[in-house]
C-alpha cells in the first residue's frame, strides 16, 4: 500500500506490565485441565484411536482403521490415512443452554488463583463426562504432515447465533508425543467437515514433530463467550469432552513436498531463521499483493470500494497443472490462485505477503467472516478454501507472512465497532486470532505480522503478542511493521521474547545501513532479531519491470551481504495491465527481479554459510563507490562474500597472511564465470583483481581460505 508520513507519536500506554504478565501466563491454560492417563508402549506403527466410555472408566476395545484409505486427489499425499472410531453417536446430544454456565468474555477477565498449580507439561486425565461421538484421524502419519482429528459433536450452522458455534463452544485438543512434549491444540467449528457450513464436525489440526505413539484428549465445553474464556473450567462439559486416544507417527518423510520434509521454521536464537529438521533459511519473497486474498474464486468474496476490483490471476490459470488442487465445491474454480503459486515457487520465490482481514483499510475485499459486519460468525467454506490455498504454497515451499491489521484506524478499531477502546484485545480480535490459529499453525512456515505500519503502542504490541504467542502452539515468529521512517514500534519491544523479526518498511539507499543498525540493536537488547525489509520506498514506485537492475545493487545485495534474514518486494502502485500493491494480476511483470533474488539467495545458500557470517564491509578497500560502494559478508580468516556494484576498481580486502581462492560469480546470470583464482593475502591484504569479464558491471567474489571446509550444501525447497 501507498503509505503517507505518519506521525511519530505514539498512544499512550494503557495497561500496567504486571497485567500483561499474567495475560501471558494465563492464556497458557486456554483449554487445558490437569488430567492424567496411563502410558501406553508403541506396539504398532498402526494408527490406534480409543475412546473412553461416559459410563466408564475402562478403555473401549481398540478399532480397526476405516476400510477406506481418503483418496489425495488435490494437495494429499498418496499415503493419506483416514481412520474413525465409532462409538456412541453424540449427534443427537443437545446443545445446553448457554445460559447454563456464563463465561468470562474478555481475556483480561481472570483470576491469579487459576494459575495456582497448573503445569503445562503434567500428564491428562481423561475422565469423559458424555458420550464420545465418532472419532476421525485424516491426515499422513508422518513427521511434520498435516493432521486432523475430528469429532462429531452437537449440529450447528456458521450463522448460529443462539449459541454462537465459533464463541460459544471451545474445543481444545491436548497432544502429547512419545518424549512427554505436550501442546495445547485449539481447535474449531468445522460445519459439515468438508467445507460446508452446517453439520455436527469440530475439528483440531495438528503437526506431529517427533516420531512415535502419540496421545490426545479432547476438552470441549460449552458457554456465553467461552472460546475466549481463560480459565480450563469455563462453561459446562458436553459431547465428546474427555475423549481420549492414541496414533502412531512415523518419521519424516525425505522426500515429503515443500516444507514438509523440513519441519517447522523457527526462531534459532540467531539473525536467520531455522527449519527445525533442515538448513537455515533466507527469505526473497513477494510484498505484494497485500490483497492476495481478494480472489474472485473464494465463495462471497467481494470488492467493498467503489472499483470493485477482485483478483482473478488468469494470467495464471496455463500455471495449473493437473494434479493440483482446485477449490471444495468447483471442479475448475482455483486454477488462477493455485496457477500464481505454481509461478511463484518456479520463479524462486519462497514468501508471499497478505492480509487475511483488510476491511477499514486499503482494498476492503478480503476477511474471513461471513460479512463484514459480523465479526463473530466466520465463513467455513471460505477457510476450507484458504486452507487449500495454503497448504499448496507450503507443498511449493513458498511461506505465508499473515498480515493481521492495517494502520488505518478503521481497520484497527474494526473489531471493536469502530470505537476507540482502552482494551485493544477485545473478544472479537481474541477470535479472530483463535481461528487463525486454530485452522493454520500446524503449517511448517508462517510469520505473523501484528500490524502492518504499526501504530499500536508498546503495550499494545506485547499485548496481542503475548496472546497470540499463548495461543499459538507451534511458536511462529511474530513481527511488527513500521510505518514510513518511524521506528519507534521497533525501539519499543527491543528485546521482548515475544518478537523475534522484524518487518521494515525503508528507503531504498538505507537498504543495509538499516539491517546492520537492527541486527545491532537487537543482539544488545538481549535477543537478536532476524531483520527483513519488506516494503521498499518510495511507494508509489516499488519495484517495476524497468527497475530491478537498480535495485539488485542498492538493495539485494546490499541488505543479503549485511545480514538481513530476507528481503520481500513491494510492488508500487500502478495501473494495469502492469499492476501493483493492489491489483497486480501477472507475477511475471517482475520476472527479472525474482531471478536476481534467486540468484543471490542460491549463491547464499550453496557456498557460504552465512548463519555463521556477519557483515564485515570495513574489511573492504580500494573499490568503485559506485550504488554506496561494496558490501561484504565474511568469516574472517575462513570464508569471506564480497558484492562490487561495479568492479571497474580492483579491491582490496583484508585477510590474514595465506593462501586463498577466489571466483567470481555473475549476479545477472546467477554462474560462476572463469576458473578459480589462488590468490595470496601478504601483509594483511588480500589483492581482489578484476572479474573475467563486463569489469564495470556489478559482480560477486567467493574468497575461501586454503584450509577452509565449507559445510556440506543443504537442501533447499
Amino acid at each position: 500500500m501507498p503509505p503517507p508520513p505518519r506521525s511519530a507519536r505514539r498512544r499512550d500506554a494503557r495497561r500496567r506490565a504486571a497485567a500483561l504478565v499474567l495475560l501471558v501466563l494465563g492464556l497458557v491454560m486456554v483449554g487445558a485441565a490437569v488430567w492424567l492417563w496411563g502410558r501406553t508402549p508403541a506396539v504398532s506403527t498402526q494408527l490406534a484411536v480409543s475412546t473412553q466410555s461416559a459410563a466408564s472408566t475402562q478403555s473401549a476395545a481398540s478399532t480397526q482403521s476405516a476400510a477406506s484409505t481418503q483418496s489425495a486427489a488435490s494437495t494429499q499425499s498418496a499415503a493419506s490415512t483416514q481412520s474413525a472410531v465409532s462409538t456412541q453417536s453424540a449427534a443427537s446430544t443437545p446443545a445446553p443452554s448457554p445460559a447454563a454456565t456464563a463465561a468470562p468474555t474478555s481475556g483480561l477477565s481472570f483470576s491469579p488463583a487459576l494459575l495456582s498449580g497448573y503445569d503445562s507439561n503434567a500428564p491428562l486425565n481423561c475422565a469423559p463426562t458424555a458420550g464420545p461421538g465418532t472419532v476421525t484421524l485424516d491426515g499422513t502419519l508422518a513427521v511434520w504432515q498435516p493432521l486432523r482429528l475430528r469429532f462429531t459433536g452437537p449440529a450447528a450452522t456458521e450463522a448460529g447465533s443462539d449459541p454462537n458455534p465459533f464463541l460459544d463452544y471451545r474445543l481444545t485438543v491436548r497432544f502429547v508425543g512419545p518424549s512427554g512434549r505436550a501442546y495445547s491444540v485449539p481447535g474449531f467449528f468445522a460445519g459439515d467437515g468438508q467445507g460446508g457450513g452446517a453439520g455436527d464436525q469440530w475439528a483440531a489440526r495438528f503437526a506431529a514433530d517427533e516420531p512415535g505413539r502419540w496421545r490426545w484428549c479432547a476438552s470441549f465445553r460449552a458457554g456465553p463467550g467461552v472460546a475466549v474464556a481463560l480459565d480450563p473450567a469455563a462453561g459446562r462439559s458436553l459431547a465428546f469432552d474427555g475423549a481420549a486416544g492414541t496414533f502412531e507417527v512415523a518419521p519424516a518423510e525425505p522426500n515429503a513436498p515443500g516444507f514438509f520434509a523440513l519441519g517447522r521454521l523457527e526462531y534459532a536464537g540467531g539473525h536467520y531463521l531455522k527449519f527445525r529438521h533442515g538448513p537455515y533459511w533466507l527469505k526473497t519473497g513477494a510484498n505484494s499483493p497485500e490483497n492476495f486474498l481478494a480472489y474472485s474464486g473464494f465463495e462471497d468474496t467481494a470488492d467493498t470500494d467503489a472499483n470493485a476490483f477482485l483478483h482473478s490471476y488468469a494470467a495464471h490459470i496455463a500455471d495449473w497443472r493437473p494434479g493440483d488442487p482446485t477449490l471444495p465445491g468447483a471442479a475448475d474454480e482455483g486454477k488462477g490462485i493455485i496457477g500464481a503459486l505454481n509461478y511463484l515457487a518456479g520463479a524462486g520465490v519462497n514468501s508471499i505477503y497478505f492480509l487475511p482481514m483488510n476491511l477499514g483499510g486499503d482494498g476492503n475485499d478480503t476477511w474471513p467472516f461471513l460479512s463484514p459486519e459480523d465479526v463473530t460468525h466466520y465463513d467455513v467454506g471460505k477457510l476450507a478454501q484458504w486452507r487449500v490455498v495454503f497448504e499448496h504454497a507450503q507443498r511449493r515451499g513458498i511461506g505465508l507472512h499473515i498480515v493481521l491489521n492495517e494502520t488505518e484506524s478503521a481497520n484497527r478499531r474494526w473489531f471493536d465497532g469502530g470505537a476507540v477502546v482502552d482494551d485493544i484485545l477485545s473478544p472479537p480480535r481474541q477470535l479472530f486470532y483463535r481461528e487463525l490459529v486454530a485452522r493454520f499453525a500446524d503449517l511448517p512456515a508462517i510469520k505473523w505480522n501484528l500490524s502492518e505500519e504499526s501504530v499500536f503502542s508498546r503495550d499494545e504490541a506485547i499485548a496481542l503478542a503475548g496472546y497470540l504467542g499463548a495461543l499459538d502452539w507451534a511458536d511462529h515468529p511474530i513481527a511488527v511493521h513500521n510505518p514510513a521512517d518511524w521506528f519507534g514500534p521497533l525501539e519499543d519491544i527491543l528485546g521482548r521474547e515475544e518478537f523475534s523479526l522484524t518487518s521494515i518498511q525503508y528507503q531504498i539507499d538505507e537498504a543495509g545501513a538499516l539491517v546492520e543498525a537492527w541486527r545491532a540493536n537487537s543482539a544488545r537488547a538481549g535477543r537478536p532479531w532476524v531483520v527483513e525489509l519488506d516494503e521498499n520506498r518510495p511507494a508509489q514506485e516499488g519495484l517495476t519491470p524497468d527497475n530491478a537492475g537498480a535495485l539488485r545493487k542498492t538493495v539485494l545485495y546490499d541488505a543479503l551481504f549485511s545480514g538481513a534474514g530476507g528481503v520481500e518486494w513491494y510492488l508500487g502502485d500502478h495501473a494495469l495491465p502492469v499492476g501493483g500493491d493492489l491489483n497486480v494480476e501477472d507475477f511475471r511483470t517482475r520476472a527479472d527481479m525474482w531471478a536476481y533474488s534467486l540468484y543471490a539467495r542460491r549463491f547464499l545458500e550453496d557456498n557460504a554459510p552465512f548463519w555463521l557470517m556477519a557483515p564485515a564491509d570495513e574489511l573492504l578497500s580500494g573499490e568503485a563507490a559506485d550504488y554506496g560502494g561494496g558490501e561484504v559478508l565474511a568469516r574472517p580468516g575462513e570464508v569471506y562474500a564480497v558484492y562490487l556494484p561495479s568492479a571497474a576498481l580492483p579491491a582490496s580486502l583484508a585477510a590474514p597472511d595465506g593462501g586463498y581462492t577466489l571466483r567470481w560469480y555473475n549476479p545477472r546470470s546467477g554462474v560462476f564465470a572463469g576458473e578459480p583464482l589462488a590468490l595470496t593475502a601478504a601483509g594483511g591484504a588480500l589483492p581482489l583483481g578484476s572479474p573475467p569479464a563486463d569489469s564495470a558491471a556489478d559482480w560477486v567474489a567467493l574468497i575461501t581460505a586454503a584450509a577452509y571446509t565449507p559445510p556440506p550444501p543443504p537442501a533447499y525447497p
